[in-house]
């Protein structure tokens, strides 16, 4: 089974600059308009997913339900939702980048009352091993809709680059999809097809 990752259109957070925000920070009007945009591409180009996941955020949520008709059956799965920012969710990036310049200096380190990015990537490789490889000999595509990083995470974890020590080695812009092809003959995933609206 092939696997295809989506990022949510632009959030107001994005749209102002927040750090992450929190799970309710909802799609801008760009944000829905790029969604919806995404969507004729995808279907440009032949992507059928049989499987759906999504982050319960809400900007990922919002993206999903307009990706997919209202008969699609989605599940939310928390394991696919961003680092939770805890006390600095509504601050700006560059204002905390400014205030802890070494914070992203270690995947270890925890906002206060949040998660760490390494934490954030456990959860989601715990997705990967459970929702994605059992079915990697099976046909059909698996879609699922998430946000900048637990898709690095996705990738960095089926294509072999470190977590520890090169997070995030992917960034992935707004209403962008990453498709990755499952090679029997390989026994692995290749990054096949990338792009964004």
């Amino acid at each position: 089974m092939d696997l295809l990752l989506i990022r949510h259109g632009q959030s107001v957070a994005n749209e102002k600059g927040l750090l992450i925000s929190t799970d309710k920070d909802g799609l801008t009007e760009l944000g829905k308009t790029q969604s919806i945009n995404l969507a004729a591409t995808l279907d440009r180009f032949g992507f059928k997913p049989s499987r759906f996941y999504c982050s319960p955020w809400a900007r990922a949520r919002q993206t999903a339900e307009l990706l997919f008709d209202a008969a699609t059956p989605i599940i939310y799965d928390a394991r696919l939702a961003e680092t939770h920012p805890g006390k600095y969710a509504s601050w700006l990036e560059l204002e905390f980048n400014r205030a802890f310049p070494d914070f992203n200096g270690n995947i270890r380190n925890r906002y206060e009352d949040g998660e760490s990015h390494l934490e954030m990537a456990e959860r989601v490789q715990a997705w990967v091993e459970s929702e994605v490889r059992p079915h990697v000999n099976e046909s059909g595509l698996t879609a699922a809709v998430a946000h900048g990083g637990p898709i690095s995470v996705v990738l960095q974890h089926l294509l072999g680059v470190p977590i520890e020590t090169h997070y995030p080695s992917f960034t992935v812009p707004n209403a962008s999809f990453t498709y990755l092809k499952w090679r029997a003959d390989l026994n692995r995933y290749c990054l096949e097809r990338a792009g964004h609206i």
